[in-house]
């Protein structure tokens, strides 16, 4: 390993560096690993190109944190496994940049270079068919490099190309500052991840959780939440945070608490009982949400907050005294009166708060009406514009209530085909000055890909009239032809508001009591 000299900082610090090119083969096999506890990789590509301009201009960039440790710590899921060797040390700090490096060099992320413009940027379809472009990872790679420089040498500039690619090649040479922790416990090196992040701002809320949790409970990451986490992002509803369950699971672990549970002052067994009752939970809650409302993924369900709820009801009441309708109507309003659209952790503690309580359905709803909101659905309620999620998913809810149809094939529609938001009057139809108001909610139709595609900028006197008048309805749409104009638009739009209102207000009323209500 080519490091830098190391000077100590006290008994258990110490100074020194790393070149890039051997921490990439010390991640690669193993000598510097990723512990549990931190989080993934979640860097973006287009970060890789500015890191390596830093770099081949000789910028200064960030040390990177380790901690040596002989304690039996497991490795972070997805990285290379740490191997036992005395000199193995953790990353604490610095895992980003390392994986970017490490993906760049191995060249799983297309980085070229222009040696004319000495600029790096993500390989794109313009660089491919511009000449003087070159992928970083072949000047990185020996054998690739010596192929590479025998097909320049033929180009007038081959010298100064060759310059340019020897600076490149001498970016595995930049010497990274490296702090390295030893004889620190499993706690002082996670408290240590905490501060450099937080104060930092770089790290959410849920990696600190997790952090903590890890901590206390060895393994318990990376053998029971990270494959939880990978299973719901394989069915779907991976929005679903890992802070989000941790909340239910606190919830579930000390349901008689006043204040909010901490998870890593949990005993193990507590611990992973709270969590197994977790897990259950939220699956019974997707099952319903996939039976009831079609939603197959969380395309169309923009805030896991509504589940979080939701998650905690299915523990509180099984099978026999739940009731699946009373959920739904509460989800559906939830949406409608955009819950957690600000403040959410203080919403999401009242709701689980009411959670407790012996009606937990009725104290959620009595949260809903804080501050004299109605439930019931007004054609104002889907004025907003299609940035609103929380519209979009009140409007196909009340859709779903009509049997939504595509507006092609009139084929049932779930969140599970890829689905377009489609706009009923051609944006491109209308004045320069007004065309941000074809935007609204009462303008969108949800549409398969291929059906989006296929009526395009298609008028909808064009292609409505073509289909039967129940698709039609399904979508909310006014069965009227005058108004499939654009010179009708805000006729149609209103019309719209309010057979969405409508449909929206027939959907609760049919899962829930009118006592419960109010309208």
């Amino acid at each position: 390993m080519n490091r830098g000299g190391d000077f100590d900082m006290g008994v258990s610090l110490k100074i020194d560096s790393y070149t890039v090119d051997s921490l990439i083969e010390d991640f690669k096999t193993g000598r510097v690993a990723i512990p549990e506890f931190q989080r993934g990789y979640v860097w973006k590509e287009r970060k890789a190109p500015q890191l390596l301009d830093s770099l081949y201009r000789n910028f200064p960039i960030d040390s990177i944190l380790l901690w040596r440790s002989p304690l039996d710590v497991e490795s972070r899921p997805g990285a290379p496994r740490r191997n036992n060797s005395e000199s193995s040390s953790w990353l604490i700090d610095g895992q980003q940049r390392t994986r970017t490096l490490e993906k760049i060099v191995h060249g799983d992320i297309r980085v070229v270079f222009h040696p004319g413009d000495d600029v790096f940027q993500l390989e794109s379809a313009a660089t491919k068919k511009t000449p003087g472009w070159y992928y970083v990872s072949e000047i990185f790679g020996d054998s690739s490099y010596r192929e590479l420089r025998a097909r320049i040498q033929i180009e007038n500039n081959s010298d100064q190309i060759k310059e340019k690619f020897h600076r490149v090649r001498n970016i595995l040479n930049y010497r990274i500052p490296a702090v390295r922790m030893e004889g620190h416990s499993f706690d002082e090196a996670v408290d240590a991840f905490q501060r450099i992040n937080t104060m930092g701002m770089r790290l959410r809320k849920e990696d600190i959780q997790s952090a903590k949790v890890a901590a206390r409970h060895n393994k318990f990451i990376s053998t029971e939440v990270i494959p939880y986490a990978d299973d719901l992002r394989g069915r779907g509803y991976g929005r679903l945070s890992t802070l989000q369950l941790f909340m239910v699971c606190a919830f579930i672990a000390k349901p008689d608490a006043r204040n909010q549970t901490r998870l890593h002052e949990l005993e193990s067994t507590e611990l992973r009982k709270a969590w197994a009752q977790t897990k259950n939970a939220t699956d019974q809650v997707i099952d319903i949400l996939r039976g009831e409302l079609s939603l197959l993924n969380m395309d169309v369900l923009w805030s896991a907050n509504l589940l979080v709820p939701l998650i905690a009801v299915c523990h509180r009441m099984d099978r026999k005294t739940r009731n699946v309708d009373e959920m739904v109507g509460w989800l559906s309003l939830a949406a409608l009166r955009h819950r957690y659209s600000s403040a959410s952790e203080t919403a999401l503690e009242q709701d689980l708060k009411a959670c407790r309580e012996k009606d937990p359905i009725g104290s959620l709803l009595a949260n809903l009406r804080q501050g004299g909101k109605t439930l019931e659905a007004l054609p104002s309620d889907f004025s907003g514009a299609m940035a609103d999620k929380n519209g979009l998913l009140a409007m196909f809810i009340a859709c779903k209530y009509r049997d939504i149809r595509d507006l092609h094939d009139g084929v049932r529609i779930t969140s599970a085909m890829k689905l377009n938001k489609h706009h009923l009057l051609p944006r491109a139809q209308f004045m320069e000055n007004v065309r941000h108001e074809a935007d609204c909610i009462a303008n969108m139709a949800f549409t398969s890909e291929a059906t989006n595609k296929s009526i395009n900028m298609m008028s909808p006197d064009v292609y409505l009239s073509k289909l039967d008048s129940g698709v039609i309805e399904s979508q909310c749409i006014p069965v009227n032809p005058d108004l499939w104009r654009i010179s009708h638009a805000k006729n149609f739009w209103s019309h719209r508001r309010k057979l969405l209102a409508d449909a929206f207000n027939e959907h609760v009323k049919q899962r829930m009591p009118r006592r419960r209500l109010g309208f």
